[in-house]
């Protein structure tokens, strides 16, 4: 008698788990992690030695952001301007390719470094030839414009390397990452938002979520204090992957990997793959 009732049961427990279906299997999904500029409080960041330190730690996503050189190139670089995080000063877009390989990195105490400035064909090779994917933030200029064309630009190094299937290309901007939408519906499109875009446009992370989904956008971004157990659960019930950034802390790591957030986006991808037990 035991081996039909334990037939029996495991027919009731199948039949329960196709009843509730992808819910269950978004709800049990554990979270993925993202190397923040590569891991920005270990190493000089979006820098190619972070990129490889990330790879090497097992970061399911490699996360920077690009500008675009005088020249037309895609850089990779979180500022629009050089003086941060470089050994150069000025506008990233004065500067062409062949000007910015003369610069440096600098490290987290604005001491230079040998890192020189990738480009975004530099660290899509990486993460192709690592089987990573990518979380690529367009940025804009220093006064707040969209580059014209970055869009294209930046798909066709996708193409180059077949990385399109594996790339959110993200901004806060939704021109930017409508125009992503309308070049390639097949590439993920990103929206971010943070507490300030949010009340610049009178609106609310749940609200946006939804309208995120109407417009075919398949990953949000939002910072920390934007993420609790209701927007988690509102995500998951638009069918929205849910980034979370920038999380640094260990209860914090700890408390949206437990929420169910599906991508948390840190410097310290080293904590990460330790609290995640990857």
């Amino acid at each position: 008698m035991v081996r039909p009732l334990v037939c029996a049961a495991a027919t009731l427990v199948l039949a329960w788990a196709v009843a509730v279906g992808p819910a269950l299997v978004q709800e049990a999904a554990a979270a993925l992690f993202a190397a923040h500029r590569g891991g920005a409080l270990l190493w000089p960041e979006n820098s190619l030695r972070a990129f490889r330190g990330a790879l090497e730690l097992g970061a399911d996503y490699l996360e920077f952001d690009v500008h675009l050189s005088r020249d037309g190139e895609v850089i990779v670089i979180h500022d629009p301007t050089l003086d941060r995080t470089t050994t150069g000063t000025g506008p990233v877009r004065e500067r062409s390719l062949a000007e910015l390989r003369l610069l440096r990195l600098k490290d987290g105490t604005g001491a230079a470094t040998s890192e020189p400035i990738p480009t975004l064909d530099d660290v899509v090779a990486l993460a192709a030839l690592g089987h990573r994917r990518m979380l690529l933030e367009i940025k804009v200029d220093e006064r707040r414009r969209r580059y014209p064309g970055i869009e294209e630009k930046i798909v066709a190094v996708l193409d180059r390397h077949g990385m399109g299937a594996a790339t959110v290309v993200m901004a806060f901007e939704a021109e930017t990452w409508g125009r992503v939408r309308a070049l390639r519906p097949d590439i993920a499109a990103g929206a971010l938002y943070s507490p300030g875009t949010l009340r610049a446009m009178g609106s609310t992370a749940s609200r946006e979520l939804e309208a995120a989904h109407a417009a075919g956008v398949a990953v949000v971004g939002l910072r920390q204090d934007l993420v609790d157990a209701a927007i988690v659960a509102a995500a998951r019930r638009a069918g929205i992957t849910l980034g979370v950034w920038t999380v640094n802390e260990p209860g914090a790591l700890r408390r949206f990997a437990d929420l169910g957030v599906s991508i948390v986006i840190t410097d310290r991808p080293d904590l990460a793959k330790a609290l995640l037990k990857r």
